[in-house]
């Protein structure tokens, strides 16, 4: 098992090195799959119940899981070749028994001592294979591999006494047609479909809850179920103390599957027999669960039964009434969550003295519904929205700033024709390779780049400038579309020193329709950011470190609401604006989910943010991003902006002292409305960064974008034409942001 948990760090290597060993035309490399094992199931992450229906727009919100491949090579290459894995994941659908193409990729590999990790982000679902084939300098045939059946979906781990293990009349079977309810065996450390008898920690023999369970589930969530049950029978909690064998057997079981979703506690008949008090019990219970947390790195949900009726053994209501108040009492007051009351299961569904004496048939069937319902609860509340951003991030780049990088992704630009010329895509700085170019609205990277250099477009002499050769991608915007007189269709009044025309004006996805988004690599020389210690949030930063709660409250006008970014306007690829991205990137970063608290409202000025922030503030947020100016500069008064962003800024501490604030500068506004003066963008920007404090945080998008726009037009980062980003204008707002967090 160390072999699999060796860590590899990934780097790009070499090209066309020498094999250490000779491969041989006739025989192919060979390959072992170390991990997934067969049957393995790995813990989604990133669901979003609320939108994993089938219809919604970017489909189902399912989440997934990061998978570590492992492999062992029997034939070794230099550690200067550039061994590359192809993959294709395979998987069944719904009710299908055909195996279909879910996903594929490639990815870079380096070994160590003839073994490598291969991570891969796959989506929840399963049965999964993923057949990898090795190639060598980028066309060289090495060898190929294959996996085991796996998924990703729900682990619970189940502990407790005989009512959890396998202590009931009927031993159950799994009726999933694809055996998706799957059991780990800690003796083995084999995965198994969960026929009963589970593989638990006593031995027991008869029948139990979890098939029944784990089909419900399945049924439900169409995702893979996995058991680890180190439940004990007789056994009570002054046997699970944090220094005995059954804790650490719960601390092994969630170490091996690495994460899961919670821990099912199903007990408290043997503390009923032990006469344990009801403060005992609580005071056992937050240890366990305190010792676990630490142990486990993480924090995870314990549903707790009330489990105390054991009719053919005693009949104690006043001992089972401590019991129930202490599980009532962790439920209410110390975070534990609700699981089923089978202390309702009487009569019936308990087997008499000739029997097992647990659950019959019946009440295996009915505790396994009321288990059922509690999980659901869980499983189906509803999460923050920017959660299905996370599998997006990596083609996003939002660590990687626009200004600062050697490759600027996805970079937008509208076609822009003038009479009897080409059409034309700007970009921001010389390209000395043009990477990919595509529609905006197709998705993002990792698609076929349909617009080829000599076929559709060529790269102008001073290489910042598209010109069209072939059929354009979209209607291109004309000259004389820009200005037009008042009334026009899709326009807004008025032209800043001709106030008899109108500006191309087009909310919605307009714009975002004919935008072009360019990725390449730079051919100009970076600057050196100037060494200007510029302050950062830092206690948030720490809470992000020690994966605590954040909460994160915005207050902003149409910009912060994410007005004219494609999810707004239910468009491919429906990318919300930034403080959804920005929330989903620091979950990213940290392992922690942001509660993101959003009082943004379209035409707002700073001084509406300072009327409603005490609503704001009664979220009681760790961090406050201020995002205001763009309906603020026609004002014309820099200082009226500082002293109402000092006001809001006192207030805030008044009202919450450890608070940390972050102020953003607005983007440039066209420079020919009337309402977005230019120069005052830089009087305002003046303005705020004389008006924080030292502790204060400054994102000056402002800065961003007049580097930025130095070559392009105003309209290649607009959503509307006049004054909201487009989506590569959000995702510069959340990299300003983000930049603040860099370590």
């Amino acid at each position: 098992m160390k072999a699999l948990a060796l860590f590899i760090a990934w780097i790009f290597v070499g090209l066309f090195g020498t094999f250490c060993m000779a491969q041989s035309n006739s025989e192919p490399t060979r390959i072992e799959v170390l991990q997934p094992l067969r049957h393995q199931v790995f813990q989604r992450r990133f669901d979003v119940p609320q939108l994993s229906h089938s219809h919604h727009p970017s489909g189902p919100v399912k989440g997934f899981a990061n998978v570590n491949f492992y492999f062992r090579f029997h034939q070794l290459i230099d550690i200067d070749t550039q061994l590359d894995a192809e993959y294709q994941i395979r998987g069944f659908q719904r009710n299908d028994t055909t195996w279909q193409d879910v996903l594929s990729g490639s990815k870079v590999v380096q070994m160590s001592d003839g073994e490598a990790v291969i991570p891969i982000s796959v989506p929840a679902g399963g049965w999964y294979t993923v057949d990898f084939q090795f190639v060598i300098g980028g066309n060289v045939y090495y060898g190929k591999a294959s996996t085991e059946p796996f998924g990703v979906g729900e682990i619970f781990l189940v502990a407790g006494q005989s009512y959890a293990t396998n202590c009931n009349d009927e031993r159950m079977r799994v009726a999933d047609p694809q055996e998706r309810v799957v059991a780990f065996d800690l003796s083995t450390f084999t995965w198994r479909v969960a026929h009963d008898p589970q593989p638990t920690g006593d031995q027991s023999d008869g029948g139990s809850i979890w098939p029944l369970l784990g089909d419900m589930l399945v049924n439900s969530y169409d995702v893979p179920i996995g058991f680890v049950n180190v439940a004990v029978g007789g056994t009570s909690t002054s046997q699970w103390r944090t220094d005995g064998p059954l804790f650490e057997r719960l601390i092994e079981a969630g170490t091996q599957t690495r994460d899961f979703r919670a821990v099912l506690w199903q007990q408290g008949e043997s503390d009923v027999l032990e006469k344990t008090s009801t403060v005992a019990y609580i005071e056992r219970l937050i240890e366990m669960r305190s010792q676990a947390n630490r142990a486990w790195d993480a924090q995870r949900p314990w549903l707790l039964a009330k489990s105390t009726l054991h009719p053919t053994v005693y009949n104690d209501p006043n001992g089972e009434a401590a019991i129930r108040q202490a599980i009532e009492d962790l439920i209410s007051k110390y975070g534990f969550q609700r699981g089923p009351d089978t202390d309702r299961l009487d009569g019936l569904n308990r087997g008499p003295m000739e029997s097992r004496r647990h659950f019959t048939a019946p009440g295996q069937r009915n505790a396994a519904a009321m288990w059922f319902t509690a999980i659901s609860e869980q499983l189906d509340a509803p999460k923050p929205t920017y959660l299905e951003q996370i599998p997006r991030l990596p083609s996003l780049h939002l660590r990687e700033p626009a200004w600062e990088s050697p490759i600027v992704h996805r970079e937008s630009s509208i076609l822009l024709q003038d009479e009897g010329g080409p059409p034309t895509a700007r970009l921001a700085f010389p390209a000395r390779e043009i990477l990919d170019v595509q529609l905006a609205s197709r998705g993002g990277e990792g698609q076929e780049a349909y617009y080829q250099e000599g076929v559709h477009w060529r790269l102008n002499d001073n290489r910042s400038t598209l010109e069209w050769i072939g059929a354009v991608p979209c209607e291109p915007i004309r000259t004389e579309q820009l200005f037009v007189p008042e009334g026009s269709p899709n326009s807004y009044k008025h032209r800043a020193g001709n106030p008899e025309q109108s500006l191309l004006y087009a909310p919605g996805k307009w714009f975002h329709e004919r935008n072009l988004e360019i990725s390449y690599r730079r051919a100009d020389e970076i600057p050196t950011p100037p060494e200007v210690p510029a302050s950062k949030p830092i206690k948030t930063m720490a809470k992000l470190r020690d994966r605590s709660r954040v909460v994160l409250a915005v207050s902003g006008d149409s910009i912060s609401t994410g007005l004219d970014a494609s999810g707004t306007t239910m468009s491919p690829p429906n990318q919300p604006g930034y403080p959804d991205l920005v929330a989903a990137q620091l979950t990213k970063d940290f392992g922690v989910d942001i509660e993101l608290v959003n009082r943004s409202v379209p035409g707002w000025s700073i001084a509406n943010g300072l009327a409603d922030l005490e609503k704001l503030m009664v979220s009681k947020p760790d961090l406050l991003i201020v995002a205001y100016g763009m309906n603020d500069v026609g004002r014309r008064d820099p200082a009226w902006f500082a002293d109402q962003a000092q006001k809001l800024g006192a207030k805030a501490r008044e009202l919450k002292p450890d608070v940390e604030i972050i102020w953003v500068t607005p983007m440039l506004g066209n420079r020919d409305w009337v309402h977005t003066p230019r120069e005052m963008f830089f009087a305002y920007q003046e303005s705020l960064k004389n008006a924080v404090t030292p502790d204060d945080a400054l994102a000056d998008v402002t800065q961003v974008w007049e580097v930025m726009s130095r070559q392009k037009h105003d309209l290649d980062f607009t959503g509307n034409g006049l004054n909201h980003p487009n989506d590569f204008g959000h995702r510069l707002y959340a990299q300003t942001i983000l930049d603040l967090f860099a370590e």
